[in-house]
């Protein structure tokens, strides 16, 4: 392989693993919204330079996880209630979408398919619920939501998906308990069993409850 193409392969793979570590320490909550992204830093702490690691900071600008201040530098993005209200307003119209096309495009061999997939992390979800597993339990979430969107075979759809759904990881920790948790299982049965029914009504009115009710409460967890 030609020097230049693996020095290139190597810069995309050490953005991806920097770009993954800085995520996973919002996501877990080792950096909070506000907290400054040093890229010396992170640079030491991975053993890189600083190219790779301001490259993968833009990535997660790209995605609304941070926000670069003028002669300040980078930071976790603090989320408005506008924010959330217009991230939860697309992503309401994205997934109405999805559960419309899979009802009405997907043969009955790949409803089945789906079927099948959707029940599985319901059973997962169940019991991430009732260990009070907030991080498994998102991870669930995601995978429901997404196993629908998979389903589509539509990239574009998928991909402004993936930028909504990444901005709702800033707010995950309202949600605080077992019995919460259980609510949303609830939730999400409700969505499996419309579409399986194929009721574009129920499934795409249940769907939107579902996320207002989220939005709500991410809202109420933000405010001072």
């Amino acid at each position: 392989m030609d020097k230049e193409v693996m020095e290139t392969s190597h810069r995309k793979v050490f953005r991806e693993e920097i770009r993954n570590a800085i995520r996973e320490a919002i996501f877990s909550g080792e950096l909070n919204p506000g907290d400054r992204i040093i890229e010396t830093y992170w640079a030491k702490e991975l053993g890189v330079s600083q190219g790779p690691v301001r490259e993968a900071i833009r990535d997660l600008e790209a995605v609304g996880l941070v926000e670069t201040v003028p002669f300040k530098g980078s930071r976790v993005r603090s989320l408005s209630e506008k924010d959330v209200r217009d991230n939860y307003s697309v992503r309401i119209c994205l997934e109405s979408k999805s559960i419309r096309d899979v009802i009405t495009m997907l043969t009955d061999e790949q409803m089945e398919r789906l079927a099948v997939s959707l029940q599985d992390i319901l059973k997962e979800m169940d019991d991430c619920a009732k260990r009070g597993d907030l991080r498994a339990f998102t991870e669930c979430d995601t995978a429901f939501h997404r196993a629908i969107i998979d389903a589509t075979g539509n990239q574009v759809l998928l991909k402004l998906w993936e930028q909504c759904n990444m901005r709702n990881w800033l707010t995950v920790p309202a949600l605080t308990n077992a019995e919460s948790l259980l609510q949303l299982q609830s939730g999400h049965q409700h969505i499996c069993q419309a579409i399986c029914a194929k009721d574009v009504k129920e499934a795409t009115s249940t769907l939107e409850d579902h996320l207002t009710g989220l939005m709500d409460g991410f809202i109420q967890g933000i405010q001072p």
